[in-house]
């Protein structure tokens, strides 16, 4: 979390994090678009329209005494050909939201993409907030929450959001929670007291 007295912010930074072609960038065009925003939001892709690096923006919301609480929203690309932007995506975090691919015959990149989460988080000063979507539910054969909890191994306390990115369906749900996590948890810092 960033306080900036000057310019009356509060910032604070969520990271959209999984395999490739898991909706991430679609749940984040969604939820600018929501928030009429989607001028705020920059995506650096490669030639064939996917992530190559990363997307990027802020979503202001207005607080009471003029001051705006920002939402500065990023994914971290799942293609392993730019793997180590990942871990330079993380720094800073006040939350991830792991978007996981519903399809079953993706549940090792959902795994491999949850474990290198896990491993770049082991290292953090305090707990960060994580919900997990797990996305395309609307395709045929999709996985349950009970399934990706159990390939996962995901503790109890970690939310599972069934989405649809592309419909937008439950992606400012997962993102309205974690992101009063982050709020909270960064509030409660040591750090910061």
């Amino acid at each position: 979390m960033i306080i900036d007295y000057g310019s009356r912010t509060v910032g604070v930074k969520i990271v959209f994090f999984g395999p490739a072609m898991s909706g991430k960038t679609t749940s984040i065009r969604w939820l600018f678009s929501k928030f009429e925003c989607a001028d705020c939001l920059t995506s650096i892709e490669n030639t064939a329209g996917r992530t190559m690096f990363c997307d990027f923006g802020t979503i202001p919301f207005l607080l009471g005494n003029n001051w705006t609480l920002s939402a500065h929203i990023w994914s971290a690309t799942g293609q392993d050909f730019y793997r180590s932007t990942r871990e330079v995506v993380l720094v800073g975090a006040d939350g991830v939201i792991f978007v996981a691919d519903s399809q079953e015959h993706l549940l090792k990149e959902n795994l491999a993409s949850w474990n290198e989460l896990m491993t770049m988080m082991a290292g953090e000063e305090r707990p960060l907030p994580v919900v997990v979507c797990l996305n395309k539910q609307d395709l045929l054969g999709a996985v349950s929450e009970d399934a990706i909890r159990s390939y996962l191994r995901l503790p109890s306390s970690v939310p599972v959001f069934r989405s649809i990115a592309k419909e937008g369906f439950n992606i400012v749900e997962a993102f309205s929670l974690l992101f009063q996590d982050a709020i909270r948890t960064s509030i409660l810092a040591p750090s910061l007291l």
